[in-house]
């Protein structure tokens, strides 16, 4: 079963970013690691297959902290607060009031997971990152199709994924709702995005469209390539 997440996004201005990671990835999260039981492995990611140059000016960079068996929503909060790290926790928010934007930071917790995994407990390749917020009232009934229906159909008709897991939010005002789709290399992952609109898949995307337009308050959907892992 996957563990529950700590999921940071933000984005960096394009000429700090280079001195940001000096210090995110050789401080940072080495020292948060360190001090943090709760912490399992760290891996970032940075959004990719960008169109137009805006887009690219704003990507966004995730950072996943995988947290270790046990681990409770206010205990994975609290590792931000450790004394042990106060030193590297104000100069990231610095940083944070210096260059960095569209910051957010959630917990998820693991939920339906498909039999097809990547044989590792962590993430390690190129992924594909779907977000929902749905309407409360229509919520479990969504849940219940895309997970017993739609999902094992389109993991079945996409044989280039290697993983499909999901996860919901904790301690936000709306519940939101993420199926990461893995992937073995960037090429696979196109690959695997072209098939999701293969002619063979056209009832199914009538159907996810019919149940969507109804349900879906709001959604995001963002392609992710890895960067660093930590510790290994």
């Amino acid at each position: 079963m996957p563990h529950a997440l700590v999921l940071v996004n933000f984005s960096v201005a394009p000429a700090s970013e280079s001195e940001f990671n000096q210090f995110y990835h050789h401080e940072f999260l080495p020292k948060l690691e360190e001090a943090s039981p709760e912490i399992a492995n760290i891996r970032r990611f940075e959004e990719f297959a960008l169109g137009g140059s805006a887009r690219w000016y704003h990507k966004q960079f995730l950072t996943i902290y995988q947290l270790t068996d046990g681990t409770t929503a206010e205990q994975a909060d609290a590792m931000f607060g450790n004394p042990e790290v106060k030193d590297v926790v104000l100069r990231f928010r610095e940083w944070t009031e210096k260059v960095l934007s569209n910051f957010s930071r959630m917990i998820f917790l693991p939920g339906w997971c498909h039999a097809r995994t990547n044989g590792q407990p962590h993430f390690t390749g190129p992924m594909f990152f779907w977000q929902l917020e749905m309407k409360p009232e229509l919520d479990a009934e969504f849940q219940q199709w895309y997970e017993q229906d739609y999902l094992p159909l389109q993991v079945a008709e996409i044989p280039t994924w290697v993983g499909c897991r999901r996860y919901t939010s904790v301690g936000t005002p709306q519940s939101r709702h993420l199926t990461v789709f893995e992937t073995s290399d960037e090429t696979t992952l196109s690959r695997s995005l072209q098939d999701l609109r293969a002619v063979h898949r056209i009832e199914q995307n009538l159907e996810w469209q019919k149940r969507v337009e109804p349900a879906v308050t709001w959604q995001d959907a963002s392609t992710f390539r890895p960067i660093f892992r930590w510790p290994d």
